[in-house]
């Protein structure tokens, strides 16, 4: 069946909503096996662990086995291939030049009355754990998306995990230039139990962030209280947006690099011209038969993929904003004038030549991005995400006497008397408060 055309105006508000809720994640169906794991790691640690990859990934080995050393670390880019060992430190480069321009003023102050100075500071987390995916392949650009920004923004311990079938020498290499401190060959549920709770062998961390399967969202969606988390980042997504200007093979080419991930991607071209959406729909059966991962490929677009047709450009614009994407790829005449009028996107590429694979491996922003309509409130992981902002305040008697009767008088409405009481037991000369709600 090929990729569906849909006429957006015409459509009924079942279909429309269809469209705009992509693959969402039933994290309920899986709930109960996960919280069994989680709490098994929690009262067992390594003993647990060691069961799980057992079960799990058909490997019995002890926990000495499961760090891989920083010297381990380093070796990894010797067994590289020396363009992949050139591509890698040009990525690595690119994403840390990125983020460095992403820090804050380590502390900022104002004066916001005689007397009165208040301000933030800026301090990174302790420790910070990376989940790495590893079954469909391998990927060392997710440990420099997440350990990059960690180790710009300060943070001491780093630990990463990831299954043991994703050992692969471009990943270890990748987590030497990310500065990871603590590398485990441990994945799933496990690996997000043993960073939230710690067990004998795998420390505890502050946060943990990362993209994974249904059962590894499920797990942090579960254990987020016990640490911080970033997001639950689910399969990847795209919209092209596009008019007349737009090439078709350019085109189809965008929406089958993001298809190959997974059966589960959503990919959607919305413009206003109904023969680009022709054209493109013809494109994609021809590029697709060649491609290796073009039965994955093929799944996504007819299950989640479509070809949406609009009224007009600012129709197609709401529709991108409605959806929220992951990637938002502008090929308009002018993407730049459409930019203004983007609210919601993890990340837009402007302009024809601005392929999302740049993204993804060479531009230096962050590949790792909110899903599933996250991108209408959340962010990329990014410095601030191993960050916290701490506030500061300091009055002098002048600062605080000007501020006491504001101070007193909301107090008492809100029935906080000894709250009052704290500032009046400095100021026994304060005139009595006769606030009333």
């Amino acid at each position: 069946m090929p990729i569906e055309i849909y006429r957006w105006e015409a459509l009924d508000a079942g279909t429309r909503q269809r469209l705009l809720m992509r693959a969402r994640a039933d994290l309920q169906q899986v709930l109960p096996d996960v919280k069994a794991i989680l709490e098994d790691v929690r009262r067992r640690g390594d003993a647990a662990v060691v069961d799980y990859l057992r079960r799990f990934d058909g490997i019995d080995w002890p926990p000495e086995r499961w760090r891989v050393s920083p010297e381990a670390m380093a070796a990894a880019w010797k067994e590289l291939a020396p363009e992949v060992r050139e591509a890698l430190h040009r990525e690595a480069e690119a994403v840390r030049r990125f983020h460095e321009a992403q820090r804050e003023r380590p502390i900022w102050l104002m004066e916001m009355a005689p007397g009165v100075i208040a301000g933030q500071i800026v301090r990174p987390l302790d420790s910070a754990g990376l989940y790495i995916p590893g079954g469909r392949a391998v990927y060392p650009t997710i440990v420099h998306a997440l350990g990059i920004p960690a180790s710009v923004a300060g943070v001491r311990r780093i630990v990463a995990c990831t299954p043991p079938a994703g050992r692969h020498p471009a990943v270890l290499a990748a987590a030497h230039a990310a500065g990871v401190t603590d590398f485990f060959l441990v994945g799933g549920v496990a690996a997000i139990a043993a960073m939230a709770y710690g067990t004998e062998t795998i420390p505890r961390v502050d946060k943990i962030v990362g993209p994974g399967n249904l059962y590894v969202l499920a797990a942090k969606a579960l254990v987020m209280g016990e640490v911080a988390i970033d997001m639950l980042a689910g399969p990847t997504e795209v919209i092209v947006l596009a008019d007349e200007t737009a090439r078709p093979d350019w085109v189809a080419a965008e929406l089958l690099a993001q298809a190959e991930h997974d059966p589960h991607t959503s990919c959607l071209l919305v413009t206003p011209v109904e023969a680009l959406a022709h054209a493109v729909r013809r494109e994609i059966e021809r590029q697709g038969s060649r491609l290796p991962r073009w039965a994955i490929a093929r799944q996504a677009l007819e299950t989640y993929g479509g070809l949406i047709v609009t009224a007009d450009m600012e129709t197609a614009i709401e529709v991108c904003n409605a959806y929220a994407p992951e990637h938002l790829a502008i090929y308009t005449r002018d993407p730049w004038a459409i930019l203004p009028a983007i609210r919601h996107a993890g990340s837009v590429f402007l302009g024809p030549w601005s392929a999302v694979a740049a993204g993804d491996y060479a531009t230096g922003t962050n590949n790792t991005l909110p899903t599933g309509g996250w991108a209408r409130a959340a962010s990329s992981i990014s410095v601030d995400t191993f960050v916290k902002k701490i506030e500061v305040e300091a009055l002098t008697e002048e600062g605080l006497r000007h501020l006491a009767p504001v101070i007193t008088t909301l107090a008492e409405v809100e029935g906080l008397h000894a709250h009052a009481a704290s500032i009046r037991i400095r100021l026994p000369d304060l005139p009595a408060s006769s606030a009333t709600v």
